[in-house]
């Protein structure tokens, strides 16, 4: 995703490190499903191949696939065989066909690196030195019907040498449950020379992997910068929103600010994709915004691309909101730091409405329209709901969201998270600033609630009226909640 300090050259080195989310599939039982499975992955010290073979206790499918429709991923199988029976791969239906197989039948085949890492495939996955990343999604064949309630587990065998980080809840030594999102949305497995920690803050647990290159962050560092982000992101929910999540961590030469990029992906556990700069020291991660930014994203639904509006706009506004109620800069800087968010996004776009420049934001390369719009409906919500009958707030709706469906295996149109805030509410506040803004080419306006807040703009320097009709608002906008914990 588009951070604004990304430079070309990291831009092009992560472009590897994207990936899109699948779609869901069946609720029940068909006649090519499978409720139960088992892989097994075999990595070589070389990481040039995946030896992959999957059992199926219960019977086998009569075919297996994989989410997405990448090319260069069914040209990277070979040796597809099974026991007790046939197996083909269809290199033009893009499926392993099987024969008829015994209950307890496994079928085995072999994935060539380097072919995942060519062609317009190689977006999902990426080699950097003595390490490799994949999407498993195009590793792991799966039953062509794919059920929420699928059984699957998967063990590494992994070469002397080979160290592994992975999304995935784990049940022993190189064991683990793969929940169904492994097989539907974007994740990545990392493979190779990687310094692994944990980090226990804000009552998560973080399995922090570091790509083996050159780096001034330490450990310690490392530590304290995920600390302070996790502690931070807990302000808004009371605790961090998650009770697990991986973090890989690629530093990258070049100096600048701490953080060039991040990426948060949701395929089989809440997982983050942090690429750093290789000359920043430690004093230079705590409280910058990158990481904040990418946890923020793991408290809310998964909701789809063409919303953007809504999943980075909400985002957004909390980057800034947080770091200010933390203590790391004045009230004055921090509404500063807004108002910049939005002169930004007021400049860029293409004239586009705004439900539009969403659909079509990584074609049109307006990140700044989408994400400074969406941050600016948030400001106009937030105040509206503090402006109104009982303790409502954006923070509380927040909470919300992650109570009733963050965790929800579903991909969310905005449509259906606001409706499901409007319930919330009491009121459609939220649909009715969507229907306002979506299908306007104009920035939402915010000269009103700007007077209202006692904020003024001279010369792009922000002013604050202490005696505006609602300061009390304003105030309590950038304010931390004190003593509030709420059982997530």
């Amino acid at each position: 995703m588009f951070q604004r300090r990304l430079r070309a050259r990291a831009r092009a080195a992560l472009a590897t490190l994207l990936g899109l989310a699948g779609c869901a599939h069946g609720s029940a039982r068909g006649q090519d499903g499978a409720l139960r499975w088992r892989y097994r992955v075999e990595v070589p010290a070389a990481l040039d191949r995946l030896r992959v073979e999957v059992c199926f206790p219960d019977g086998a499918p009569r075919r297996l696939k994989i989410d997405e429709d990448d090319a260069e991923a069914v040209a990277a199988v070979s040796e597809v065989a099974a026991d007790g029976g046939s197996a083909r791969l269809d290199r033009e239906a893009a499926a392993i066909v099987l024969g008829p197989l015994p209950a307890g039948a496994c079928v085995r085949y072999s994935v060539a690196i380097e072919s995942l890492l060519e062609g317009s495939g190689s977006r999902l996955h990426a080699r950097v030195g003595e390490v490799v990343s994949v999407d498993p999604r195009l590793v792991l064949w799966r039953p062509a019907t794919l059920y929420y309630e699928a059984d699957v587990a998967l063990e590494l065998s992994l070469a002397e040498g080979v160290s592994a980080s992975v999304p995935w809840p784990a049940t022993g030594e190189h064991r683990y449950r793969l929940p169904v999102t492994s097989l539907m949305w974007a994740s990545q497995a990392v493979f190779g020379g990687l310094t692994h920690q944990t980090v226990e803050a804000a009552g998560a647990t973080f399995s922090v992997a570091i790509v083996d290159q050159p780096r001034k962050l330490s450990e310690a560092g490392v530590s304290e910068w995920i600390t302070t982000a996790a502690e931070t992101v807990a302000t808004l929910y009371g605790r961090f929103p998650t009770e697990r999540m991986q973090v890989v961590v690629l530093p990258f030469p070049g100096g600048g600010g701490p953080v060039y990029f991040g990426m948060a992906l949701r395929g089989g556990g809440p997982s983050v994709q942090l690429l750093v700069s290789s000359e920043a020291a430690d004093h230079a991660f705590p409280g910058e915004w990158v990481a904040i930014h990418e946890f923020l994203h793991h408290g809310m639904p998964f909701v789809q691309q063409a919303d953007a509006w809504l999943s980075e706009g909400f985002v957004t506004y909390y980057t800034e909101i947080l770091p200010t109620r933390r203590g790391f800069r004045s009230e004055s800087a921090g509404w500063q730091a807004l108002l910049d968010g939005f002169g930004r996004g007021r400049k860029d776009g293409a004239g586009q409405p705004l439900a539009q420049a969403s659909r079509e934001m990584h074609d049109n390369h307006s990140y700044q329209r989408v994400y400074w719009s969406g941050a600016a409906l948030a400001l106009l919500a937030d105040v509206s709901l503090r402006l109104g009958v009982g303790e409502r707030s954006l923070d509380a709706a927040m909470r919300h969201l992650l109570r009733c469906c963050a965790k929800t295996p579903r991909v969310w149109t905005a449509e259906a998270a606001l409706r499901e805030l409007d319930a919330w509410a009491g009121s459609p506040v939220f649909t009715e600033l969507a229907a306002s803004w979506l299908p306007r080419a104009e920035f939402p306006e915010l000269g009103p609630v700007y007077r209202k807040l006692g904020l003024d703009v001279i010369k792009g320097e922000v002013q604050i009226h202490p005696s505006a009709p609602a300061a009390a608002v304003r105030r309590a906008i950038f304010a931390r909640p004190s003593g509030r914990s709420e059982s997530l």
